[in-house]
């Protein structure tokens, strides 16, 4: 029996569809009371999401050691790739955990950031650290100072980590705000999706999912004062903070439009006014400590163009994208898809969700059509998309298939792990520089 987990059958040795209905009646709809008497180890929302986080996480482990043998040996001055840390041929799944961003990572953890930015042959500014979030390379960097351990095992072990704390506060997170069923898709829908072995790399998904579900869990407990900080610590992970400024605005609105504004409305709607401000101001903090550092107006700007990412809204390339793949039927599938999805965010089935969930559902995935380029980084952008398994958990609850919904569920699960699979053979170990990839 699932530990926190009653099932009370009138003949338990008989597996009958009435006893599975049960089994799953008891996990979607548990004792909350009991569940909370319970050690805190027996507790199903504590073991579930680490016990499937780290399942996933051990098919990484044995898929990376058999792909990493196929890796090809990178030199510096390897063509298409930039290369700090030379690897031999076949360098093992630690070291092959560390490719591409995880290398600028190395560097910064190993040198900090540079005084002086680098200049390119034709006189711009060079490829260069600053492009990079701070906060998990310098922890990187300091548990690297206090252990004596290289980074291409710190920053692997550390970002599979975080991961656990991510699995455990997104299960948290969905149960509260929604329900138990769903928070087990969530959570198990996450964990095997195709680019989710990013978690065991080096780097910065698991931290920004991390801070993302931290913020929204701090939200929907009005606890303000803690969202300052935890904003700051996403604004110096990843670049999403601006997503979190919709979402402050709808737990806002409802909390005004239900007539729950507290003792004090006036002073709660400017708190509120500027809990957002805040977190659209951070958007600016980076750029900003950048120019400062390098004594260069512009500098971040700058060294984003050396990568050709440009800072401006991005719709063109999003819409030219689905031309250049399926032409205009696919431009018109694009359209149809986010009309469908809009759709869906004005019905009951996802205003159940609550105004943190919500926003963020709507918000993050216009930042990531409006702001993002449509470079194969877009497959691990949308790890941080994580509403998006509601509505699969919603539509696995259809009256059509619901009684096959964890059998579903479990198919959802072999896919993911083929796609995974795949995903680190062709985008995170280097087999070959022929291939137009890259995570």
């Amino acid at each position: 029996m699932l530990p926190g987990v009653t099932v009370t059958s009138a003949n338990a040795a008989v597996r009958s569809h009435l006893s599975e209905s049960r089994l799953a009646h008891a996990l979607e709809n548990p004792d909350r009371d009991a569940e909370r008497r319970q050690p805190f180890y027996r507790r199903f929302a504590f073991w579930f999401p680490l016990a499937v986080y780290a399942v996933s996480r051990i098919y990484v482990l044995v898929a990376g050691i058999v792909l990493a043998r196929n890796q090809i040996a990178l030199p510096i001055g390897t063509p298409n790739i930039r290369i700090f840390f030379p690897l031999p041929a076949s360098p093992g799944y630690l070291s092959a955990m560390t490719n591409w961003d995880g290398q600028w990572y190395r560097v910064i953890a190993e040198n900090g950031y540079p005084a002086v930015l680098p200049r390119a042959g034709w006189g711009g500014i060079d490829m260069n650290p600053w492009a990079f979030f701070p906060v998990f390379p310098l922890t990187a960097g300091a548990i690297m100072k206090v252990t004596g351990l290289p980074f291409v095992v710190v920053a692997p072990i550390l970002s599979t980590l975080i991961g656990f704390a991510a699995m455990y506060f997104l299960f948290k997170l969905v149960d509260q705000a929604v329900g138990r069923w769903e928070a087990i898709v969530a959570v198990v829908a996450t964990c095997f999706y195709i680019a989710s072995p990013v978690f065991s790399a080096s780097y910065t998904e698991s931290l920004a999912l991390l801070m993302v579900v931290v913020v929204l869990l701090l939200l929907r407990a009005r606890r303000y004062a803690w969202v300052v900080p935890a904003l700051l610590v996403l604004s110096l992970s990843r670049n999403v903070v601006i997503a979190m400024v919709p979402v402050i605005t709808a737990h806002a609105v409802v909390r005004w439009w239900q007539g729950d504004e507290g003792p004090h409305p006036k002073r709660f709607r400017w708190g509120m006014a500027a809990l957002a401000a805040y977190a659209g101001a951070l958007t600016f903090l980076w750029p900003k400590i950048v120019a400062i550092a390098t004594d260069t107006p512009n500098a971040y700007e700058e060294t984003m163009l050396a990568w050709n990412i440009q800072t401006k809204v991005k719709l063109y390339m999003w819409w030219n994208l689905l031309y250049a793949y399926w032409g205009i039927w696919g431009q018109l599938l694009g359209v149809l898809g986010v009309a469908a999805f809009a759709w869906f965010m004005l019905t009951k089935n996802s205003w159940r969700w609550g105004p943190e969930i919500w926003g963020w559902a709507g918000a993050y995935p216009a930042y990531i059509i409006l702001v993002t380029s449509t470079t194969p980084s877009r497959v691990r952008y949308a790890l941080l998309a994580f509403p998006f398994t509601l509505v699969i958990a919603w539509f696995l609850k259809l009256r059509w298939w619901e009684r096959w919904r964890y059998w579903l569920l479990a198919g959802i699960v072999v896919v993911g792990a083929v796609q995974m699979w795949w995903w680190l053979e062709h985008y995170l170990v280097i087999e070959n520089l022929t291939d137009d990839l890259y995570p």
